[in-house]
């Protein structure tokens, strides 16, 4: 097993650049499991369509969003 090198964390510039790609994923990772959610809760049949339609289409949005930011 070959562990990654720590970051330079006196390296100001490096470590911002990785707590905005962290915070990018982690903003991206909520968005896929509250659609995933909202998909479950669909084939369930333990909700309202328009009500999870909604919430998936705000997902769509937030990963759009979160895809514009990380160009």
């Amino acid at each position: 097993m070959s562990l990654r090198p720590l970051p330079d964390i006196d390296n100001s510039e490096a470590m911002q650049k990785l707590g905005r790609a962290s915070a990018l994923r982690n903003a991206r990772l909520d968005a896929l499991h509250e659609m995933r959610d909202a998909v479950v809760r669909l084939q369930n049949g333990v909700s309202f369509d328009s009500v999870e339609i909604q919430t998936i289409r705000e997902c769509l949005d937030r990963l759009e969003q979160i895809d514009s930011l990380g160009k």
